[in-house]
């Protein structure tokens, strides 16, 4: 079987779309309800196998690494004052097992990557891209586990898929599928963000991927394209050889890196809330009422 033990998380953009609060806050810290984006991504990571989460952030995101390391005059001060519960939901967030990588160039998610070679070398990796939710409940299975399990079964690297329609198809990476079974698509082409008269389908690339060994290497050979290194140039070299496979996903998937899609996962995981969903749902039938 085919194991995977390391996962990489690239944090490193500049959030430009949410300024000016991503001025002083990384993106990735800003908060879906209670937590931050990065710490619902790291849970996704939770009961699959996975030993060591890679994060890549740029210079300055003190904050980041803050926020999974200790805090030990805080959680002094809690136990203090009888607040084991929330000490508890502090300790939570010191569970993984983390290391931080900077990525000192802008040169996209490719070198986002190789920024975090040196823990991972040639291994095979999980990839969760920061700017994406992926929420599973009840009898759901996790969109991550999804694709570590056909990986292992396969030992290919797998993407995650969704369909999308009209104006949507050029804003995500385009597959070309050569058969399905049991789910588990074929890729035999990709294209970055075609037109909708170029696209191969309307199946668009998500931000959850499981990559096989030895793509590092690849990543190295890339040539630049406007400063910036593709990794679908290598996600298209593997579908040439066959190698790539992509499949659906149970669940939901937000859109976090956007305003509109950031303010959904608010109001939706609020209403999830075991603590002010049912205040939520009587507030937003109220303000309905008003529209």
């Amino acid at each position: 079987m085919y194991n995977i033990k390391k996962a990489i998380i690239p944090a490193a953009g500049l959030g430009t779309r949410f300024l000016p609060i991503t001025k002083a806050i990384p993106k990735p810290m800003l908060s879906v309800l209670d937590k931050p984006t990065i710490q619902y991504i790291t849970e996704e990571l939770t009961g699959v196998g996975i030993e060591e989460i890679i994060i890549v952030v740029s210079p300055g995101s003190d904050v980041i690494r803050n926020h999974f390391g200790k805090a030990d005059d805080l959680e002094r001060r809690l136990l203090a004052d009888g607040k084991k519960e929330l000490y508890d939901i502090e300790k939570e967030t010191q569970k993984f097992n983390v290391k931080f990588v900077v990525q000192e160039t802008a040169n996209g998610l490719a070198g986002a990557i190789l920024c975090a070679e040196q823990y991972v070398g040639n291994e095979p990796f999980a990839l969760l891209l920061g700017d994406e939710l992926l929420f599973a409940e009840g009898n759901e299975k996790p969109c991550i586990k999804r694709l570590i399990e056909i990986y292992q079964q396969t030992g290919k690297s797998v993407i995650a898929t969704m369909e999308v329609f009209g104006d949507d198809v050029s804003k995500y990476g385009n597959i070309g599928i050569r058969d399905e079974k049991d789910g588990v698509m074929t890729v035999d082409r990709i294209l970055e963000k075609p037109s909708i008269n170029e696209a191969l389908s309307n199946n668009a690339i998500i931000g959850r991927y499981v990559i096989q060994s030895g793509v590092m290497d690849k990543l190295k050979k890339l040539t630049p394209r406007k400063n910036e290194l593709y990794f679908t140039d290598v996600l298209d070299e593997l579908a040439e050889k066959g190698d790539l496979l992509a499949s659906g996903f149970e669940g939901k998937r937000y859109d976090v890196g956007d305003k509109f899609g950031y303010i959904k996962a608010n109001v939706e995981f609020a209403l999830r809330s075991k603590e002010i969903g049912e205040d939520t749902k009587n507030y937003i039938k109220e303000l309905s009422k008003k529209l």
